[in-house]
């Protein structure tokens, strides 16, 4: 019986020694999960952006990325390569380097859908930049052909207007707000403004995808704007180049 103590003290403090480890996987493990359940989150919204942000840029509308996504970017490449070197739960938790990333994720993720909604909305005055329905109005002569050339312009601008209020929900939202633009321009061909040459000429190419070019604002042209109140309406617009 004797004999077998010895033995038996030796297996007691393996199994015990086991037991620790294991409790002690058992808590890394545990914090682990605390850390994962932590970043899934803002890591699933961040993602939402992100791809909304590819949809539009894949549909030729620019979107810089913000500088706060960036810097989070920044920050979690460095605590990723300590992780792989050490990978433990306290690698993580050390100093405020983790707190400040998943913070900076926040901050990345407003910031990232803030210049997307911006970008969607700019997007609007780059397929059309037509006046209002209440300013086309107000030059227009009120005869049939006009009344429903409006009617039709008035309907597709409203369209238009609510499309732009929240984002696209996929590719083929964006076609069709392409669509919607070139009926607009369409329409608008239909206007039979009474005003000058030059005026209707200038009244035409404002409605334009393209816009008017200033050579279209003669000195007859600004007469009349601001004899009838509109010179304040229009602003010069520099045209990108490709």
């Amino acid at each position: 019986m004797t004999t077998t103590l010895p033995a038996r003290a030796t297996a007691l403090r393996e199994r015990l020694a086991r037991l620790e480890m294991m409790g002690s996987s058992v808590a890394e493990a545990s914090d682990l999960e605390g850390l994962r359940g932590d970043l899934s989150g803002r890591a699933e919204k961040l993602a939402v952006h992100l791809k909304n942000q590819a949809m539009l840029v894949d549909a030729a509308i620019a979107v810089a990325p913000p500088a706060s996504l960036l810097a989070a970017r920044k920050r979690a490449g460095n605590i990723l390569e300590r992780f792989r070197a050490q990978p433990k739960a306290a690698t993580l938790k050390r100093g405020q380097a983790w707190k400040s990333m998943l913070d900076e994720i926040d901050g990345a993720s407003r910031d990232l859908a803030s210049a997307v909604l911006a970008a969607w909305r700019a997007y609007r005055q780059q397929i059309f930049a037509g006046d209002t329905p209440a300013v086309i109005r107000s030059r227009l002569a009120r005869t049939k052909v006009n009344d429903t050339a409006f009617n039709d312009y008035h309907r597709l601008f409203d369209r238009l207007k609510v499309t732009f209020e929240t984002l696209p929900s996929d590719r083929a939202t964006i076609d069709r707000v392409k669509q919607l633009a070139t009926d607009l321009e369409t329409v608008a061909q239909n206007f039979d403004f009474a005003v000058p040459a030059e005026v209707k000429q200038f009244l035409e190419a404002v409605l334009s995808v393209s816009g008017a070019p200033l050579a279209l604002l003669t000195p007859e042209v600004v007469k009349w704007l601001k004899e009838n109140d509109s010179f304040d309406n229009y602003r010069v617009s520099a045209t990108g180049r490709g």
